[in-house]
């Protein structure tokens, strides 16, 4: 070592301020500023005066510096580097994807701290090189932002098709806006991530594919329901039984005390109102042809009628905001998916562990519930969206399903 050499680099010895009689150390030393960067021996004083106060060249070359620091932490911390990027595409794919949203926001939230802590430290500055260091974390800072909302859209593209429902963007959605949404479906980005977990790991040690697994995802072909038309009112279970039975056209009362609507395919086992959640009562030909659906499924199902097919927009109506009783015009456009599985392939739905039988593939509903159905009835009721990979997915359907 060079006597004195370390004096010469505040980020050293922050004691010495004694660097005027340094002009360009780098040359001196026959070293390229790469190497003295990654050594923090940049960090010196080129002015002659050691105060803190840097020119606008070298404050920009600093922050550009901080702008590349990932180069950095690969050569000097390569296996702490290597581990933190491993553990972020284990947990995208753990998740399914699911986790992208939250990963923005914790990006954009960190990189936002690092250039408020920049800001500070070089404002308050004593010393050149605590300056340059300053700019060099604006710089991270600004990385790790501009990284993170550049890829907001992908991300809540793949949260998505991920289950989490919220994360659905409009195509025209800018970077702010995208990154804006990544923080409004952290939350439910957390608790799919969750699920899916769970659902890869059930599925890698029994065998049998979960909801919420990639096993289940990989190789989905997507779909959206055939646009049929119907009526609905939101189900009011509020009043005397009397009053309930006024307010909601078509509901009667069983043997047992079960709110009912009439079954018109099976007239002798009407449809059981759930009274203790949101429940809407679907009409497909005034009151002789009525069916329950859940709100949570609604939701995701019907839009509004006008809207669709005046601009095809897709308004999906959400019960909890409806008037009791109050009937609206809804049209099903449900997406969905299916898979073409080996037939005795086991798959855990709401109603119990089923085995895919011949003929029969496994469809998943706009909630990424799976259930065992069969190819002939997706075809009759589905058709696919536009995109290369649901056309020739429809294609192979039929063709298996004519096997």
């Amino acid at each position: 070592m060079v006597n004195g050499v370390y004096n010469n680099y505040n980020i050293q010895n922050p004691q010495s301020k004694n660097t005027s009689n340094v002009t360009n150390n780098s040359t001196t030393q026959g070293s390229s500023w790469f190497k003295d960067w990654l050594d923090d021996k940049d960090k010196v004083c080129t002015d002659g005066n050691d105060d803190g106060k840097i020119s606008f060249k070298e404050s920009a070359a600093s922050f550009g510096k901080g702008l590349i620091g990932i180069v950095k932490s690969v050569v000097k911390h390569p296996v702490a580097t290597g581990l933190t990027i491993a553990a972020g595409v284990a947990l995208t794919v753990a998740t399914g994807g699911a986790a992208l949203p939250a990963l923005v926001a914790t990006g954009v939230t960190l990189g936002a701290a690092q250039i408020g802590v920049g800001i500070y430290k070089a404002s308050t500055a004593e010393t050149d090189g605590e300056a340059k260091q300053a700019f060099e974390t604006i710089g991270n800072g600004t990385f790790a932002v501009t990284a993170s909302a550049l890829s907001a859209k992908g991300a809540l593209n793949a949260a998505s098709k991920a289950g989490v429902s919220s994360a659905n963007t409009a195509k025209d959605a800018n970077i702010i806006q995208s990154t804006v949404n990544c923080f409004k479906v952290t939350p439910e980005a957390v608790l799919q991530s969750a699920k899916n977990i769970k659902g890869n790991f059930l599925t890698a040690t029994t065998g049998t594919i979960q909801a919420n697994s990639n096993a289940l995802r990989k190789g989905q072909v997507e779909y959206m329901s055939k646009a049929n038309e119907a009526q609905a009112y939101r189900f009011n279970p509020n009043g005397t039984e009397e009053e309930i039975l006024a307010n909601n056209p078509g509901v009667f009362k069983d043997a047992n005390g079960n709110y009912c609507i009439p079954n018109k395919w099976n007239p002798d086992e009407p449809y059981i109102i759930d009274t203790s959640k949101e429940q809407m009562i679907m009409m497909y030909d005034g009151t002789s042809d009525m069916a329950v659906c859940d709100g949570g499924v609604f939701n995701g199902s019907y839009v509004d009628t006008a809207a669709f097919k005046n601009s095809g927009q897709l308004n999906y109506q959400n019960p909890s905001t409806l008037e009791y009783g109050k009937i609206v015009n809804v049209t099903k456009q449900a997406p969905g998916a299916f898979k073409i599985v080996p037939e005795g392939t086991k798959v855990q739905t709401l109603e119990g562990l089923r085995t895919v039988g011949d003929g029969e593939v496994i469809a998943v509903d706009h909630t990424g519930s799976p259930y065992v159905t069969t190819a002939k009835n997706v075809l009759k009721r589905n058709i696919p969206i536009d995109s290369e990979k649901s056309i020739e997915g429809f294609e192979a359907l039929k063709q298996f399903s004519e096997q």
